[in-house]
């Protein structure tokens, strides 16, 4: 047991050195097996993943899903379809870079940070109140997204203003996240929150 301890360890480090890492994680009853399950790690656009399953029949007790990405968004945007994540955005719990929206927060804009790709919208509590980030250029369609997305509620879907686009929002436990495509019904940003 110790050595799978070391070698998540060990894989837990490597990921988050590379350019742009995911993590998605489930606990089981056994104490000492608090490993993830399912750990993949995205760079320069070639995804992989790494995993330690110690115990395949271990039964999981209830935990929130969560989803963390760390890095640039627009090397391989394959994660805005992956299952983790779209269950995450479900329950709000979604980090990038560090920051998660709180959607119990008043959403006036205050101020902005830029980390990497993304953009991150605060407001004068210093909360965060939005999270946008760009995606590959012309690599996830709009029919792939929504197709990963259907278990969560579309609240709203039509054209971008006088521009040439289109936009999906969808509804989470508490609040929202919207995706934006380019005249070519491609992906191009994400933002979750208002």
């Amino acid at each position: 047991m110790n050595k799978v301890g070391k070698l998540f360890s060990a894989t837990l480090v490597v990921s988050t050195l590379v350019l742009g890492s995911s993590a998605a994680y489930i606990s089981t009853n056994s104490s000492p097996v608090q490993a993830a399950q399912q750990v993949q790690k995205w760079g320069h656009g070639e995804g992989g993943s790494s995993g330690v399953n110690t115990e395949s029949n271990a039964k999981l007790k209830a935990e929130t899903p969560w989803y963390n990405y760390e890095g640039y968004t627009t090397y391989d945007p394959s994660f805005t379809q992956d299952y983790n994540f779209v269950r995450a955005l479900k329950y709000d719990n979604v980090s990038i870079d560090g920051y998660k929206v709180d959607p119990k927060a008043t959403a006036e804009y205050d101020h902005s940070k830029k980390v990497y790709d993304t953009t991150v919208d605060f407001n004068g509590d210093n909360k965060v109140v939005s999270i946008t980030f760009l995606t590959k250029p012309d690599s996830v369609s709009k029919a792939t997204f929504k197709k990963a997305h259907t278990s969560n509620k579309i609240v709203d879907e039509g054209k971008l203003g006088n521009k040439d686009g289109t936009f999906v929002k969808y509804a989470t436990n508490a609040g929202s996240y919207t995706a934006f495509f380019d005249k070519n019904d491609n992906l191009m940003e994400v933002t979750i929150g208002q």
